[in-house]
């Protein structure tokens, strides 16, 4: 049998594509199928079942790409090979696909809203205060023992007599120095530091006779002659 030829079932086993919410996909297959949702939770229930039968290649891979894109996870079968009766698992457990809600309808716990009462509510400025000023516990002052205390005119001594305290003086201990004549050298023979001797570059060098014309020496160099004869005066 050629390929064009040959025959698909597609065939769903409740798995949906990564990133999408099984809610929203039980949804577009409610609307693909313009089914109930009992009937679409039905498709959910971790066996292979069949959405379309008998379908030619072309038509097959169309089908698979809108429901891959309402997030359906489908598979191509040759027609015919997929049990048309849900059979029972061989053990007594199965494995839901993933985000399936493990509690039946009958099972979830209805969500009874709350009524609360907001009307003694309102909302502070930015960076105010949370709480109202005759809210706010009275805060109880610590007594502060605060002495007599005089102010002492400028420039007295704020210490009395008995407080003041004697400044502590060290015997000085004098040797038996003398007094220098006025021009006599302080430092004895031994306590002078010889100078360091100078060093002078020798010159080469002659001493002319006293008396002797120190004149420049001549310049040997030629004056220069510049040529004016295009020159002109202006009247």
């Amino acid at each position: 049998m050629a390929e064009a030829e040959k025959k698909f079932d597609i065939v769903f086993r409740g798995d949906i594509v990564l990133g999408h919410k099984l809610e929203d996909v039980k949804a577009r297959l409610g609307q693909l199928f313009k089914v109930d949702s009992a009937r679409v939770d039905s498709l959910f229930g971790g066996r292979p079942v069949p959405l379309k039968r008998n379908l030619d290649a072309a038509t097959a891979q169309k089908y698979q790409a809108v429901l891959t894109k309402a997030g359906a996870e489908v598979s191509l079968v040759p027609a015919g090979s997929q049990a048309t009766s849900p059979t029972k698992p061989a053990r007594g457990f199965t494995l839901a696909p993933v985000g399936a809600s493990l509690l039946r309808v009958t099972e979830r716990s209805a969500i009874v809203p709350v009524a609360i009462d907001t009307s003694g509510l309102s909302v502070s400025p930015a960076g105010g205060r949370l709480v109202e000023h005759s809210e706010l516990a009275a805060e109880e002052l610590a007594p502060v023992t605060v002495p007599e205390f005089e102010v002492a005119p400028v420039g007295a001594d704020v210490l009395t007599a008995g407080e003041r305290q004697a400044p502590v003086t060290e015997p000085a201990v004098v040797a038996d120095w003398g007094l220098s004549e006025v021009g006599d050298d302080l430092l004895k023979p031994d306590e002078h530091q010889a100078p360091l001797p100078l060093m002078v570059a020798d010159l080469e060098a002659d001493l002319a006779p006293a008396g002797s014309e120190l004149g420049q020496i001549p310049d040997t160099r030629k004056p220069l002659s510049p040529d004016t004869s295009a020159l002109r005066l202006a009247d």
